[in-house]
């Protein structure tokens, strides 16, 4: 009796728990790099120190105002870009692990029995 309630859990609640557990994995990978904060922020300057917007400062000035805006927004999509395409590659990698734990998952009870199988017929490792 204990035997087919472990069964039964394993192939149904068991099973599902897994795959939402899987699903988690993956939207906290996506948060720990903050992905879709960074594709809102994704041309924001990039601690910028210190640049002035006086208008009543000469065209140099400006001009030079606007090249270091201008810079600290590249360089910070550059670096966004960068840590995107990190936490992409790594909720991915966690998908993979996902998709590779839910499909053994109903293997695993077999595994025993085909052990012992193997080992009636002779076959060692």
């Amino acid at each position: 009796m204990i035997l087919f309630s472990l069964l039964s859990w394993w192939y149904t609640a068991g099973w599902a728990e897994l795959a939402k557990r899987a699903e988690g994995r993956v939207q906290s990978t996506l948060e720990v790099f903050s992905v879709s904060l960074l594709f809102g922020s994704l041309f924001q300057p990039f601690r910028q120190i210190s640049v002035g917007g006086s208008s009543s400062r000469g065209f140099d000035a400006q001009l030079r105002a606007f090249g270091d805006r201008l810079f600290s927004r590249v360089f910070g999509a550059v670096i966004r870009s960068f840590f995107i395409l990190m936490g992409l590659l790594s909720a991915v990698l966690m998908m993979l692990v996902g998709l590779l734990q839910v499909i053994c998952w109903p293997l695993i009870p077999v595994v025993p029995l085909i052990g012992v199988g193997l080992s009636f017929t002779g076959w060692v490792f």
